[in-house]
């Protein structure tokens, strides 16, 4: 892969990842009530999700995943379930505002998992591989060296990218003084993580 098409591969990854959906508001979410540390173990949850979708691409299964209508719809509603999981826990969560400090390991794993399984259950974000891969993939005996930059750049351009929304928001958390603001915060994310499941809902497989 030529440096070219590596920068042009960069600024089209940038845009996809920055597009606000589930996972920037995921980060967000936990940069904003638990601080920088969660906001990097969120992060780092998606990238582990760009690393599997990276390697389903090398084995062919994103292909048969796009073209099956099947997995399409089970994923679908799985992901639409967990969506509105999410949507309650952050409508249940203790409105007192949390300090910028460490978290546990126990912590950091639970939100990493949630990170990963809200991209993994998207099957949007699997058909985002079918659209955007094959065009910089070269055949032959270049292939495996063009995924592998590709997929490496993925990585660390994801988590860059959710690592700034989230230490973003931990930022403006650290305006909100009072239960009824940390109250309203989380019911805002409630209400847009319950959105998302309703959009989800309703894509169709095409």
């Amino acid at each position: 892969m030529n440096l070219e098409t590596w920068i042009t591969f960069v600024a089209v990854w940038i845009a996809f990842a920055a597009f606000p959906g589930p996972n920037a508001v995921y980060a967000m979410a936990v940069g904003s009530r638990r601080g920088s540390a969660a906001a990097c173990a969120a992060a780092a949850g998606f990238a582990f999700a760009v690393a599997v979708y990276v390697v389903l691409v090398a084995l062919g299964l994103i292909a048969f995943l796009a073209a099956s209508a099947a997995a399409f719809e089970i994923l679908r509603w799985v992901g639409v379930g967990y969506l509105f999981w999410l949507a309650w826990q952050a409508w249940r969560a203790d409105p007192e505002r949390l300090d910028d400090g460490a978290i546990t390991i126990p912590e950091a794993g639970g939100i990493f998992s949630k990170a990963a399984l809200i991209s993994l259950t998207n099957p949007k974000s699997a058909l985002a591989y079918v659209l955007v891969y094959p065009p910089f993939l070269s055949g032959g005996p270049a292939f495996n060296q063009d995924l592998a930059i590709m997929g490496a750049t993925s990585v660390a351009l994801s988590f860059a990218v959710y690592a700034v929304y989230g230490l973003g928001a931990g930022r403006l958390g650290r305006l909100i003084r009072t239960r009824r603001q940390a109250r309203l915060r989380n019911r805002a994310f409630a209400a847009i993580f319950a959105a998302g499941a309703a959009a989800l809902a309703f894509t169709e497989h095409r």
